[in-house]
């Protein structure tokens, strides 16, 4: 009998161990969220949460528990509930697989009111939370505003701006909302992106979740996660010919509150649209370690497209009349989900190929009309870019030669080759020769000192060199602002010693810019126009125009205020707009007597006219002799 009840007891335990190591059933992300999730208040759609009523969410939410996976990323608009994503993650994470996980925002005082509003919400509307994470009344316990302890793992929340909250221990689940709106840096640490994902560097199952509305074109990190992914955007069929598309804003219909199929033309309610199947579909489906997803306001449950076509006419209105571009840059970021575009709204004064076109035939290297001859030089990491250009009365002026002078700036070679250059004298058709008459050189790079020790030597032999440092961000302020005296400084001893000094001008680059863009842009000959020559040995080639043209001047809103402000194309380099500034400043500070030079100038062709009759008179008199 006594065996009997070992045998029957044993059997009980061996049952009830059987039933605890019994793995779970497999459960992904957007399942626990169907069975469990509950939106808290304040949520689009607060209460039971339904994968049916955002379906958008379950592919992301399943990427996310994807063991192949381990970069997710979401760039979207507000309003399609990229929050809510984040909130089921960090339930199941707690809930069904206890793992460390870390949540940063864009600032600490955000993260605080997240973890004491929605969070803590969360975790007390859904029991299977609530008894696994600590009541923070209750006497030990270890849930506080930045840290949440549960069985299996722990929650960090911290602010991309704290230095501190990122340097917790490690961590396998990171999560980072609205990335977009990171500092450039955690204090001194560095790129708080990087310092997050450093904590789960020693996981093999380790998981990076960004999400965030985008902000300007190449500055946008959710915009550089998207495109290293797998680039998946959510589509809807088309109800007339089937045919899978994304939501684009400009293929709707104002009028008729429709979307233009891109493929058959035909015209579809919003409500067709969006009760049209659809699904996401990957641009790079190989990339399978990195999911990204974008998705705009256009797609959402929540927002109906006749608010998004009024937002649009509001924003384009204050665009229009104000020339204020903030809220069309709200409506690209936060509605459409897209990156704005500095340059999208500015019409261009100066086309690139009008001006190649218009490139002349100079009869000698130096044109007829040219008083004035200047040069200016950009100071490169491995050479300069330099330009000479002539000038007359009125700012007309005449691209000369743009050329470079490759070297090891660090030794004096290419210095003396840079002066060497600049020494030679040009000509015109008749042979009058004419000098540089003023050099400006940019004192803004990497061999600074060295610029300072060039300036001070070249004024040593009578020259005019003028260092340079630009002034940007300041449109009020004129071409020539003012002038500083800098050190020359020499290694002696290990120490850098003061050996002497030399003067420089800052200039207002900002307004120099507006000076050349109005003169580029005229059409006729005259006062202002600018001369360009045809030839591959003068160096004004499609690059060079490209250059000269490579920013705009653009309306933006600073402090409250709206300024404008220049901006810079991309992939374009802007030495030959920096090269035609720094050659206006040699003319504003040489303030020539236009009508000494013509003279002079016109002094020297009689010269060279008599002098070519003298020739032709001794050669007459030579061949009578013989």
């Amino acid at each position: 009998m006594a065996n009997k009840e070992v045998s029957w007891h044993t059997l009980q335990l061996m049952s009830k161990l059987a039933n605890t190591l019994k793995p779970k059933d497999s459960m992904t992300l957007s399942q626990w969220a169907d069975n469990y999730m509950v939106l808290p208040e304040g949520s689009n759609e607060a209460g039971r949460y339904s994968t049916d009523t955002i379906p958008y969410q379950k592919e992301i939410m399943d990427a996310i528990t994807d063991p192949e996976v381990v970069d997710v990323s979401v760039m979207s608009s507000a309003q399609v509930g990229k929050t809510t994503i984040i909130m089921c993650g960090i339930g199941y994470f707690i809930d069904y697989e206890p793992a460390t996980q870390m949540l940063v925002m864009p600032t600490i005082q955000i993260a605080e009111k997240f973890s004491k509003t929605r969070l803590s919400q969360m975790i007390a509307d859904i029991p299977s939370l609530a008894c696994k994470v600590a009541d923070p009344k209750a006497k030990n316990s270890n849930n506080t505003i930045l840290l949440k302890s549960y069985p299996g793992g722990s929650i960090a929340i911290g602010g991309a701006n704290s230095p501190s909250s990122l340097a917790s221990d490690p961590r396998r689940i990171i999560w980072m909302d609205e990335t977009d709106r990171f500092p450039e840096s955690a204090g001194s640490e560095g790129n708080p992106i990087k310092l997050a994902e450093k904590r789960a560097t020693s996981y093999w199952n380790k998981k990076h979740i960004k999400t965030s509305t985008p902000t300007i074109a190449g500055r946008s990190k959710i915009e550089d996660a998207y495109n290293k992914g797998s680039m998946e955007e959510w589509c809807t069929q088309c109800p007339e010919c089937g045919a899978f598309q994304p939501y684009d804003f400009k293929r709707i219909k104002f009028d008729t509150v429709s979307m233009v199929c891109r493929e058959c033309g035909c015209i579809s309610t919003e409500r067709q649209w969006k009760d049209s199947n659809h699904k996401w579909i990957a641009k790079h489906p190989e990339r399978k370690r990195a999911r990204s997803f974008r998705l705009n306001e256009l797609a959402s449950p929540f927002v109906d497209w006749k608010e998004i076509i009024e937002n649009f006419k509001d924003a384009d209105d204050k665009l229009k009349r104000f020339h204020d571009p903030e809220d069309m840059k709200v409506f690209i970021n936060t509605v459409l989900g897209e990156v704005w575009e500095e340059t999208a709204y500015v019409e261009d004064s100066v086309d690139e190929d009008s001006l190649e076109s218009r490139a002349e035939v100079y009869e000698a290297e130096i044109p007829e009309g040219v008083l004035l001859l200047t040069a200016a030089v950009d100071v490169q990491d491995n050479r300069f870019e330099v330009e000479i250009r002539g000038w007359t009365r009125n700012y007309e002026s005449w691209g000369i030669y743009k050329t470079e002078i490759y070297g090891e700036l660090i030794t004096d070679e290419p210095w003396n080759q840079l002066e060497a250059y600049l020494a030679q004298p040009l000509h015109f058709e008749d042979g009058t020769e004419l000098n540089v008459a003023g050099i400006a050189i940019d004192t803004g790079g990497h061999f600074t000192n060295k610029t300072y020790k060039w300036i001070k030597h070249m004024k040593s032999k009578g020259k005019k060199c003028y260092g340079i440092k630009g002034y940007a961000g300041k449109p009020d302020i004129p071409l020539i602002y003012k002038k500083t005296v800098v050190d020359i400084t020499e290694e002696r001893g290990g120490k850098k010693v003061v050996v002497d000094r030399t003067l420089i001008h800052i200039i207002g680059v900002d307004s120099g810019k507006e000076d050349i863009m109005n003169r580029l842009s005229l059409e006729e000959t005259g006062p202002g126009y600018c001369h360009f020559p045809v030839g591959e040995g003068r160096g004004y080639d499609s690059e060079y125009f490209k250059g000269l043209t490579c920013e705009h001047q653009i309306n933006k809103k600073v402090n409250g205020m709206i300024k404008k402000v220049w901006v810079k194309k991309s992939g374009a380099r802007n030495e030959p707009l920096d090269l035609f500034n720094y050659n206006y400043a040699v003319v504003e500070i040489l303030r020539p007597e236009w009508d000494k030079l013509e003279s002079k100038i016109r002094a020297g062709v009689n010269y060279m006219k008599k002098s070519k009759r003298q020739r032709t008179v001794r050669r007459s008199i030579e061949g009578i002799e013989r």
